[in-house]
């Protein structure tokens, strides 16, 4: 299995974009430390780590536009027709809510399959606060738009490459807070993982 986490609010052209922030430390300044895409990376590097040590290849995409991103994702699926190939567009929610969402493009069925997947290893996980896990079918005119931009490029790619918006939990909420931190999102971190090896073994 090849495995792509994408870095996203981070490395736009010209932008400084880092996503939701949220003042953690109670300091009353929401710092760069405490930004959505500064904080992705404490769930996405411990899975790589993970599953490089089981034998799997990951890569992780952080600068570009994210048409681009998708174009490399599908171009190292082109080049790898013989393994399956997971693109996860890396997340963390904002707005209150108490579940964590796994979205696909709702056109595609292996993507259901992926958000399936890993909805179902963090509910198996019993993250503290998340209440429910939740899988979306996202397109360009319903109420998962936004997500579907993530991710709408994987679906012109070759058919083993899968797309998934990860937005495992709300940072906003003070009860999921505790997934920012290192143990959290170690927990975290390993639900992902056992999604994605539930997804290859039943591909």
């Amino acid at each position: 299995m090849i495995v792509i986490f994408d870095r996203q609010h981070y490395g736009k052209p010209n932008q400084n974009d880092l996503g939701a922030g949220v003042d953690l430390d109670g300091d009353g300044t929401v710092e760069t430390a405490e930004r959505e895409a500064n904080l992705t990376p404490s769930y996405y590097l411990p899975a790589k780590a993970a599953l490089e040590a089981l034998g799997h290849t990951v890569y992780v995409l952080d600068s570009g536009w994210y048409s681009d991103r998708h174009s490399r994702a599908n171009e190292i699926a082109r080049n790898n027709p013989d393994e399956w190939v997971a693109y996860l567009a890396c997340h963390i929610n904002a707005g209150g809510g108490d579940y964590a969402v796994m979205i696909n493009d709702a056109r595609s069925g292996n993507g259901k399959r992926l958000a399936e997947a890993l909805a179902q290893s963090i509910s198996d996980a019993g993250l503290a606060g998340v209440q429910r896990s939740l899988v979306r079918g996202a397109s360009a005119d319903n109420d998962w738009s936004r997500a579907y931009s993530t991710i709408k490029g994987i679906y012109s790619g070759p058919g083993n490459i899968s797309g998934v918006c990860v937005e495992p939990y709300f940072l906003d909420r003070t009860y999921h807070q505790w997934l920012a931190t290192p143990n959290g999102a170690r927990m975290l971190s390993d639900a992902l993982v056992d999604g994605l090896i539930r997804w290859v073994s039943k591909a």
